[in-house]
């Protein structure tokens, strides 16, 4: 059969229907001839039943005779109680086995004579002379000739529609996949075509299984297009952002060299070698999750109570950041959330532990780095992080998270784009180590989770960014 897989689906389909056609036009032959076999021979039944009553009719007043025995085709004999034929139109060859005929009983019996097959039937007579009986036969040579020639006759009509329906098929299974071959011309051009050009294949009116073939292959085709597209923006930004730093790097090597003799100025070139390495690192680790967050939806799923979890480690990661930096000394770090109302056990958010984790810690050190950079008055400087329970816009629960702070607040106009990878605001909020990367992972995650991230300035100043994350019980 491994020939039949090297056909066509069209050759396939044909050659399927000819043989289904096939067998249905034998099983039709065959049942048609049955049903004809039958009725002709109930015919002839009728005939003999026919042929045998006026002669026992008359043997009842009669049984002497003289007897009239009709021809014409009908076969018949006259018996009487001992066994002589009285009167008989039959050829020898059935009178010779008279008495075994008689002995078949009444029903109609088929005897072979020779070439030529009868079909016998019986009638016993009780007469004031004895029992006597009517032999009645009829030659099946006219019945099996017409059942031999309805038979080529419908051998030769089946055969006839076997073709025209192995043709038919052919055209139908042609006309139905001449969709799939538009299909494959376009995917054709959208191979040899370029990034930017659109193209999708056509996607028929019908609501068929070759439309929804064609609809799932062009959402394979838009999520190719948008790996692509997010791999070369990856190369692109890495390639830009990393140009700056590696050349820094470059010159802060080469001033080591130069400066080999002075250990002083050695070890001062080393540190920032080491800084900007560090930077580097960071950098290429961003830009490595970031694109495995936009690579598709979150896997994880996380429990309120983890998430409190989380957020108070986070506050404790970022006083600890803040007790470390003799800059950020004197920033206040707090949380604040509501214990008495929480979602049922099998609430989840669909973020992993560590996706939420890294979440805080960009909000609260973007936070930090903007209140360390704008040298405000310390004992004023605060930044909180609430955790709640709301309804969102479709009237299910959410999980809010709302980091403040009295830093100084973004530009106006910068914040539509504040969550575009490798975005700064001309101030210092973003700082410089993260490269610009940070809420563009914030925003991804929260995306990932099917949630949104919000960003507005306070009043009369500091920031406040708002991640809502949709909780979900799947």
């Amino acid at each position: 059969m491994s020939w039949l897989r090297r056909l066509s689906i069209t050759a396939r389909i044909t050659i399927g229907s000819l043989i289904v056609a096939a067998l249905f036009g034998l099983v039709a032959v065959v049942i048609i001839r049955i049903g004809v076999s039958s009725i002709l021979h109930n015919a002839t039944v009728t005939l003999l039943s026919n042929d045998v009553a006026a002669p026992a009719q008359s043997l009842l007043t009669k049984p002497t005779g003289p007897f009239d025995l009709p021809g014409g085709g009908q076969e018949l004999a006259i018996v009487d109680a001992q066994g002589s034929i009285l009167s008989s139109t039959m050829p020898d060859g059935l009178e010779d086995r008279i008495h075994t005929l008689i002995r078949l009983g009444a029903d109609p019996h088929s005897v072979q004579v020779g070439d030529d097959h009868y079909l016998v039937l019986t009638r016993s007579v009780a007469t004031p002379n004895g029992v006597m009986h009517v032999v009645a036969a009829r030659n099946d040579e006219t019945t099996a000739l017409i059942l031999d020639r309805l038979t080529a006759a419908l051998l030769a009509g089946a055969g006839i529609l076997i073709f025209a329906f192995g043709g038919a098929s052919w055209l139908l299974a042609r006309t139905a996949l001449r969709p799939v071959s538009r299909m494959r011309e376009q995917a054709d051009r959208i191979a040899g075509s370029t990034p930017d050009e659109p193209g999708l294949l056509p996607v028929g009116p019908a609501q068929d299984e070759l439309s929804e073939l064609a609809t799932t292959l062009n959402d394979l085709i838009v999520r190719l297009r948008a790996s692509a597209d997010r791999e070369r923006q990856m190369v692109s930004d890495a390639s830009h952002e990393l140009r700056t730093p590696l050349a820094v790097l470059r010159g802060q090597l080469e001033l080591a060299e130069l400066d080999a003799g002075d250990p002083d100025a050695l070890l001062t070139d080393i540190r920032s070698s080491h800084a900007t390495a560090i930077r580097l690192a960071q950098l290429a680790n961003n830009l490595l999750e970031l694109s495995r967050i936009e690579a598709g939806p979150s896997s994880g799923r996380i429990d309120w109570r983890t998430l409190v979890d989380e957020l108070t480690d986070a506050i404790d990661r970022a006083r600890l950041l803040v007790s470390s930096d003799d800059e950020a000394a004197g920033i206040s770090v707090d949380f604040e959330y509501d214990p008495r109302r929480r979602p049922d056990p099998g609430a989840r958010v669909a973020l992993s532990p560590t996706d939420f984790g890294r979440i805080l810690d960009n909000l609260l050190g973007n936070a930090i780095t903007a209140i360390r950079a704008s040298g405000e008055e310390r004992p004023e400087a605060t930044v909180t992080a609430s955790l709640v329970l709301t309804l969102d816009e479709s009237g299910g629960e959410a999980a809010v998270l709302t980091v403040t702070d009295t830093g100084p607040g973004m530009p106006e106009e910068f914040i539509p784009v504040a969550l575009d990878r490798f975005t700064r605001a001309d101030g210092a909020r973003t700082g410089q180590s993260g490269g610009g990367l940070g809420l563009a992972i914030v925003g991804a995650l929260a995306d990932a989770a099917g949630g949104r991230v919000v960003l507005a300035n306070g009043r009369p100043s500091g920031m406040i960014v708002t991640v809502t994350l949709p909780i979900r019980r799947d």
